[in-house]
């Protein structure tokens, strides 16, 4: 054991590349790597020195995509089949993969806001935070998980967007208990 490795505890060789196959994502505090949704990019985060140039870094190799605005962190999209890391809910890691269906989600998340059905493709909308995070699970063919996106300011906080997808609930949604 080396003198510093304690410090170490959560970030076993650390990878300083842009992109990272052990990124880390809580779905419930909104946490990617250690950067909040809607914070600057953490330092220590493999993927902050990109962002603080780029305004997405993209890779398709570890299955997701990152994005700020306003030098903040704005959204993630995954691809699950393809990403490599973490997904956490209550600090516990969870098992998400292509064979996920709605149902799985929904026992894990409870009922989302709204659900929209295009064709076979289904959506589930999630909203916090007073609605200003967005969690989407979406269904391609209806029955399985292929990619799931958090997001600040979500597509469903605008109105023209809430009408195109027919939702006719209230808006803002209730307090999430």
């Amino acid at each position: 054991m080396g003198l510093f490795s304690f410090l170490n505890t959560d970030r076993r060789n650390f990878d300083v590349s842009a992109s990272d196959s052990r990124l880390s994502v809580d779905l419930t505090k909104f946490i990617i790597g250690s950067t909040p949704l809607g914070k600057e990019p953490w330092d220590g985060d493999s993927f902050a020195k990109h962002l603080e140039k780029e305004v997405t870094l993209k890779s398709e190799q570890y299955g997701y995509e990152l994005g700020v605005k306003n030098g903040k962190l704005d959204y993630a999209f995954f691809t699950v089949k393809d990403f490599k890391g973490t997904f956490l809910v209550k600090d516990k890691s969870l098992l998400l993969s292509n064979t996920t269906d709605r149902e799985e989600i929904i026992s894990i998340f409870g009922e989302p806001y709204w659900t929209d059905f295009d064709d076979s493709e289904i959506i589930l909308f999630y909203e916090f935070q007073e609605s200003a995070t967005e969690l989407q699970f979406e269904f391609p063919d209806g029955k399985h998980l292929e990619f799931i996106t958090l997001m600040k300011d979500g597509i469903l906080s605008k109105q023209e967007q809430r009408e195109s997808y027919g939702v006719n609930k209230p808006w803002p949604p209730k307090k999430r208990q």
